[in-house]
């Protein structure tokens, strides 16, 4: 702590911790960048190191999703599993892992929802530090920066095309198969809807949903080209944002996600979601008043049933995923057409979905509660210097 009482934080740099600290804090947030050492194995995506100099001192860590092998006491945030050693739950290394997050070194374990809670809770009971680990373990949800709305044209009231964006670069997984038929149905039918897609096009063995056969994507990556389909390969997030706000729904029909933060993105520019009841998305979309949600038959911690199955190289596999495309493009494209036919519904839709950001995932709420949490576990502990 220093002598106008900040403490210094130490965190990670890039995307998801953004919604998962405070957007404003009291203390000094030092946010470094940090060795990514699942890029010479996943094995080892579950620790890191944080490039924070040696001559810099800190009160505390705040990890996500990585274990920080830095010295000084910690607390971590996670979105699915943690630790994270996918495959490895009964190697002698995840027990290491554990280890360090039972030790008194960690002192909170934050699960971004109710899904990520019950991911841990169902990979740790039973061990012998499972009281330890349940002790430190407490919920909170992201946040997220709410931009000032900006006035919108009612598009079914006008007979606008109905504006729908994809963003994703995971596209077959994130619903971008879906997208593009929506296109295609309402092409065909004569309802003006226009689909926006921003996506890299990584397909396949990219994935743990997908077919393997690139060949099996050919039709859907030919309907990039119809007439009411704008595609982007990857976009600047300045830019996704200003789609955001300019479009009518966000299409998230993901078949696998922990939270979808792009989805609370939509909500704070006021855009409702089309969303799968899939991973963490049906704790805050409702489907009634900020989004429109489709099911999905999930096992039991929330990925569709048939994720990382053994024979997505099959004719079986791809008939299964292709017929879960078109049930999901259907059942879209019969909600866009109630939705062109009431003109009081996208608005009511567009003010739940900022309402539910700011109350669901307010960002003064959640730099309060970071702030206090940081203060609570760090306030009467020396810093320490880095390593």
């Amino acid at each position: 702590m220093n002598a106008n009482g900040q403490l210094s934080i130490l965190a990670p740099t890039r995307y998801p911790w953004s919604f998962n600290g405070p957007r404003k804090s009291r203390h000094v947030i030092n946010r470094r960048s940090f060795i990514p050492f699942n890029k010479l194995t996943n094995k080892l995506e579950g620790i890191t190191i944080l490039n924070a100099p040696p001559w810099e001192r800190r009160d505390l860590i705040h990890a996500f999703n990585r274990i920080p092998l830095n010295s000084g006491p910690f607390i971590i945030g996670f979105e699915s599993h943690l630790p994270r050693g996918f495959g490895l739950e009964t190697t002698a290394y995840f027990n290491w892992l554990r280890g360090m997050l039972a030790d008194s070194r960690c002192k909170r374990i934050i699960a971004i929802s109710e899904l990520a809670r019950r991911t841990f809770i169902h990979f740790h009971q039973g061990h012998s530090a499972f009281e330890r680990l349940i002790s430190k373990l407490e919920v909170r949800y992201p946040n997220v920066a709410l931009p000032p709305l900006r006035p919108l044209e009612n598009s079914a009231e006008k007979n606008l095309p109905i504006r729908i964006f994809f963003v994703g670069n995971h596209f077959a997984r994130k619903g971008g198969c879906v997208a593009v038929r929506v296109a295609e149905m309402a092409l065909q039918k004569g309802l003006p809807v226009e689909v926006t897609i921003a996506s890299t096009l990584e397909l396949g063995a990219a994935t743990w949903t997908d077919p393997l056969r690139p060949e099996f994507f050919d039709p859907y990556l030919k309907l990039l080209d119809l007439p009411n389909v704008v595609f982007h390969r990857g976009l600047a997030n300045d830019r996704v944002h200003k789609l955001l706000a300019e479009s009518d729904f966000l299409l998230l029909t993901t078949f696998s996600d922990t939270f979808g933060y792009s989805a609370v993105e939509a909500l704070a520019n006021g855009t409702p979601v089309i969303g799968t009841r899939g991973g963490a998305l049906p704790e805050f979309l409702d489907g009634e008043t900020n989004s429109i949600l489709l099911d999905l038959e999930t096992a039991e911690l929330g990925d569709w049933r048939y994720s990382a199955s053994t024979e997505r190289d099959t004719p079986k596999f791809e008939k299964l995923f292709a017929d879960e495309v078109e049930r999901l493009a259907r059942e879209t494209y019969a909600a866009l057409e109630k939705i062109a036919a009431d003109k009081g519904t996208l608005p009511r839709l567009r003010a739940g979905a900022r309402r539910t950001a700011e109350t669901i995932f307010n960002p003064d709420a959640a730099s309060d509660y970071w702030d206090s949490l940081y203060e609570e576990v760090a306030a009467k502990r020396p810093a320490v210097s880095a390593t």
